[in-house]
């Protein structure tokens, strides 16, 4: 689905953020951005069969942005294609939380609205149903959790037994392009 990458020169709490990231999103490829344009990164993922690049912008070595790019494969050469930007209030990554544990073998995804107030956290699961949408089913491997807390939305992992995976990311705003 997902290839994730960095900009360029990332912090080490980036690159930690991008593989925590990558083992709740089934389906997803990370790589070492180095000196990749945009160009270069979708010529890559339709290499690879990803539908979506994911590139995790950092401020004061933070992650603070996920950009997501849509492949359009209907021009000769592939071409990026603006899908959504994620503004990031902050991440706690797996390391940091005692309970957070690995899941390997992801296959099915389930997107869990029922504590969403806020037109945020309902674009935030359409922005996952859309790109899951033919692997989304009641059992799931992995269960994504987003809840309203004030001007945040938080997106939290859990496993089938109930158990947190991977990074817990506070989200403050998103914006869908056409």
């Amino acid at each position: 689905m997902f290839l994730i990458t960095t900009s360029h020169r990332p912090s080490q709490r980036t690159r930690s953020f991008v593989k925590d990231i990558s083992q709740i999103l089934p389906f997803s490829t990370t790589i070492t951005r180095g000196k990749k344009t945009i160009e270069e990164l979708v010529l890559e993922a339709y290499r690879r069969g990803h539908r979506y690049i994911m590139i995790v912008c950092e401020k004061r070595g933070n992650p603070s942005l996920i950009r997501i790019y849509k492949v359009d494969a209907s021009h000769p050469v592939p071409v990026p294609k603006q899908y959504a930007s994620i503004i990031l209030a902050g991440v706690t990554l797996s390391r940091e939380n005692p309970d957070a544990i690995r899941t390997y073998g992801a296959e099915k995804v389930y997107v869990d609205t029922g504590r969403c107030s806020s037109d945020r956290c309902f674009r935030i699961a359409d922005l996952l149903l859309e790109a899951y949408k033919e692997y989304h089913s009641e059992k799931a491997d992995i269960i994504y959790r987003l809840l309203d807390k004030g001007a945040v939305t938080i997106l939290q992992a859990v496993n089938s037994i109930g158990r947190y995976t991977g990074p817990t990311i506070r989200i403050k705003g998103i914006k869908l392009y056409d």
